[in-house]
């Protein structure tokens, strides 16, 4: 910033020095202050840009990761359900398999008491 006040102040001798008025040269050089002040980029102006733009950056950063995370507690929300059905499933199939393995231990020692008692009696 310094080297653009600079730049103006040699301006305005050299104005002077080609034989412009002072008014006028005074006038110009005010305008050209006035854009550079206005649309000159400063540390300050940098920063505050830069943090915006990282900002909105961030936001939508997050926002996406938000998004991804709820997709994947969703399905694994449907994985624990299907788990849920399969062991439901193991249990009953478990279950039918302790019925049946009872079932034929009672008939084996149903068989082995008939013919204990006809050898006996």
């Amino acid at each position: 910033m310094k080297r653009a006040l600079q730049e103006v102040s040699d301006m305005a001798t050299s104005l002077e020095a080609s034989g412009m008025d002072r008014q006028q040269a005074g006038a110009t050089l005010e305008a050209i202050a006035n854009s550079i002040e206005k649309f000159a980029v400063t540390p300050e102006r940098l920063r505050e840009t830069v943090e915006e733009s990282q900002q909105a950056l961030y936001e939508r950063i997050k926002e996406e990761t938000d998004r991804q995370f709820e997709m994947v507690n969703q399905r694994f929300e449907s994985v624990d359900r299907r788990l849920d059905d399969v062991l439901a499933e193991l249990r009953a199939v478990s279950s039918k398999l302790f019925n049946l393995t009872l079932a034929m231990a009672l008939g084996i020692a149903g068989v082995a008491g008939i013919w204990l008692m006809d050898q006996l009696f």
